[in-house]
């Protein structure tokens, strides 16, 4: 939306993903929600704004910027440059000198971190690189593999792109899920199907399910924390996760499923509609409030060289993955038992490698941390140089 006037401030759209505004807006200490544009307006380089921008000037040589223009929104000003309109708030991560995320002005100057034509790859090779494979593999590669007889990849030295680009996309973060004690406390649950009588019966030892436009009555209502119009993520219980060497209990897997909007509540029921779906929903699927998760933007490190040492920062393990436990590439979802605790926050990188008996360890690969638990961190695997599995030991960068 924008407000036609002189001076033209431009009310950030959020119609899309109206849910990260408010959290953002309280994680950073800034100003409350608010549908009006600041009042106290000031004449900075040649155009009025509220705010105190930095000057463009004293940015390095090799900044990337953005001259806000009238019509223009975060969320667009997102999808224009990385493909992806909900990475708004890493462009707002950059620029905290705009203390209302609700209102931007033509004239500013955004810092931002990378050009629209540099992100929709993830990786490139700065050598001569194969159009085969994996497409990161230079021409070394294709002479070890023709050498050995086999298509092991052993590359010595990978370089990946310098530019910023976005670890994952929004099924990544909102349709896996997360490792969190067992017996989580989540009081309000899914009841039954609006149209459960017109239901197809389903199979011998299963239940009905829905899917997206789906209406549903809950076992909640607003004594145990449900408000109506917000949106609520879909929560159903996982596997009981182990660490892979000593068999500890690290804790309960639980699946995002999807996500529902309440429509009504009194105190103790409500109702509501399914407006996403990752998988099938199931009655008895509990309701938790929406977590606010940005996709973390950075760029992706060149694998260690093969005489590389150790970090010795923190190190875990690889103790899960979405889809299997074995042959683990490029594009997985993992989790490891590192978190925000451990000093791993999203946006950093795990080093993957296996430790060998009476030889130096083998590096495997590297996992870009997405989001993060007290111990515990769910990650995208960027970059293989062999196949990982659940066990195999991972470093922080």
């Amino acid at each position: 939306m924008v407000r036609v006037c002189r001076v033209a401030p431009v009310l950030l759209l959020l119609v899309a993903i109206p849910l990260f505004a408010a959290d953002i807006a309280k994680s950073k200490k800034k100003s409350e929600t608010s549908s009006r544009p600041p009042r106290e307006l000031h004449l900075v380089r040649g155009h009025w704004t509220p705010y105190n921008p930095p000057d463009p000037a004293t940015y390095s040589p090799s900044a990337k910027t953005y001259e806000i223009k009238a019509g223009d929104t975060l969320s667009g000003i997102a999808r224009s440059l990385y493909s992806n309109a909900y990475l708004w708030p890493q462009i707002w991560e950059s620029n905290t000198w705009i203390t209302d995320a609700h209102w931007i002005y033509p004239g500013d100057v955004l810092l931002v971190q990378g050009e629209g034509a540099n992100v929709a790859s993830s990786s490139q090779t700065t050598t001569t690189t194969t159009t085969t494979g994996t497409g990161t593999g230079s021409a070394t590669t294709d002479q070890n593999q023709t050498q050995n007889g086999f298509g092991a990849i052993v590359a010595a030295e990978v370089h990946r792109q310098t530019s910023p680009v976005p670890l994952g996309a929004e099924a990544d973060v909102y349709c896996y899920g997360y490792i969190g004690a067992p017996n989580e406390p989540m009081p309000n649950t899914i009841q039954a199907w609006e149209d459960v009588e017109t239901r197809n019966a389903p199979g011998e030892g299963e239940q009905p399910s829905g899917s997206d436009g789906d209406l549903l009555f809950i076992d909640g209502g607003t004594s145990t924390g449900l408000v109506a119009g917000e949106t609520y993520m879909v929560v159903e219980l996982g596997d009981t996760i182990k660490h892979p060497r000593t068999g500890e209990l690290i804790g309960q897997h639980y699946n995002y499923q999807g996500q529902v909007k309440v429509l009504c509540a009194d105190e103790t029921h409500s109702r509501g509609i399914v407006t996403q779906n990752c998988r099938e929903i199931h009655i008895g699927a509990h309701l938790k409030p929406m977590p606010q998760l940005p996709i973390p933007i950075a760029r992706v490190p060149d694998l260690p060289a093969f005489c590389d040492t150790p970090t010795g920062r923190s190190a875990g393990y690889i103790i899960d993955s979405q889809d299997w436990d074995e042959a683990l590439a490029e594009g997985n979802l993992v989790q490891v038992n590192l978190g925000h605790d451990d000093q791993i926050q999203p946006g950093d990188f795990l080093t993957v490698y296996r430790d060998r008996p009476g030889q130096p360890r083998q590096v495997l690969g590297e996992i870009g941390v997405l989001t993060t638990q007290s111990h515990t961190a769910t990650g995208r695997i960027v970059a293989s140089r062999y196949t990982m599995l659940v066990g195999d030991t991972v470093e922080a960068r």
